[in-house]
């Protein structure tokens, strides 16, 4: 795995390295994608992936899973 060291600058920009972004097919004007993660940040052109995601949350139960949170909390409380 090679490791590149790159600055962010005053306006939150980086420049990614050449050998990268050919690698990566990063042309200029690409929209990319950032996903936070456990790791770090994942960055993925927009055309790869991103349309992949429509739709799923569309069955997600929000009003249960906050509920869910809510007892799995009080189980990890100390008192």
């Amino acid at each position: 795995m090679i490791t590149y060291k790159v600055k962010i600058s005053k306006k939150g920009q980086i420049t990614i390295p050449k050998e990268l972004r050919e690698k990566s097919n990063f042309n200029e004007d690409l929209e990319i994608i950032l996903i936070l993660t456990s790791e770090g940040i994942l960055m993925k052109s927009k055309s790869h992936g991103l349309r992949a995601l429509r739709g799923l949350m569309k069955e997600i139960d929000f009003k249960e899973a906050e509920e869910i949170i809510k007892k799995e909390r009080k189980k990890w409380r100390l008192e």
